[in-house]
């Protein structure tokens, strides 16, 4: 029982503290600053996965759960969502457009292009053709 409470109360100083630097300025939001600096302190060693691995595994079944409240929000708001029907689908698609093209750029220019055996990459193969 003391490894999830103290699995949460590092979770839940992290959510806090983002939400608290989101607060007196810093232009993220205090969810994902939160989220950044739990990584960060997960990769420098200051956080252990073993501390908080079981409060995260408990959060993680249970995650459907904690989007019940914003569906029923969104089940009241079911006449303005149906007059900006248009622009919300037009806004989804460009946004799913605009993160395929910068993934699919971003993998293209991060990873190593692959190489045959003669040790020549694949685009130089290509624009010999």
């Amino acid at each position: 029982m003391a490894e999830y409470l103290v699995g949460f109360a590092i979770i839940l100083a992290f959510q806090f503290l983002g939400a608290w630097l989101h607060r007196v300025g810093v232009p993220i939001p205090g969810g994902v600053l939160g989220l950044l600096l739990f990584y960060l302190a997960m990769q420098t060693g200051l956080i252990r996965v073993k501390w908080v691995e079981r409060a995260a595994n408990l959060l993680l079944r249970h995650m459907v759960l904690l989007f019940v409240p914003l569906t029923v929000g969104l089940m009241e708001m079911g006449q303005l969502l149906s007059r900006q029907a248009g622009a919300i689908v037009a806004s989804l698609l460009v946004s799913t457009a605009a993160v395929l093209v910068t993934t699919g750029l971003l993998g293209r220019w991060l990873l190593p292009q692959e190489t045959d055996a003669s040790g020549a990459s694949q685009k130089a193969a290509e624009a010999g053709r």
